[in-house]
């Protein structure tokens, strides 16, 4: 479920929250669910989150991991995508 997210979250260039993540993966689960894949994700470094107004939109790290781990995302996702089309 977090590397979905992580999916939807490099495709959208504004970030998105829980309600619109969810909506877009077309996986209906809690928020409060969502938003403990998120907490797990803006902790381990993956995404970062900001507050607009009462909602949390999040976005993926990309430059700052792109730097550390020089193609470990794309690969990661990459392999996840592929695993996931058979």
């Amino acid at each position: 479920m977090r590397l979905s997210i992580v999916a939807e979250l490099r495709k959208a260039e504004d970030g998105l929250n829980c309600v619109e993540t969810t909506s877009r993966l077309k996986c209906p689960m809690p928020k409060s669910t969502c938003s403990q894949h998120y907490r797990i994700l803006r902790e381990s470094g993956v995404i970062h989150s900001e507050r607009r107004g009462v909602e949390l939109t999040s976005r993926v790290r990309r430059k700052e991991l792109d730097s550390r781990f020089p193609g470990l995302l794309d690969s990661i996702l990459k392999a996840w995508k592929k695993e996931h089309e058979v």
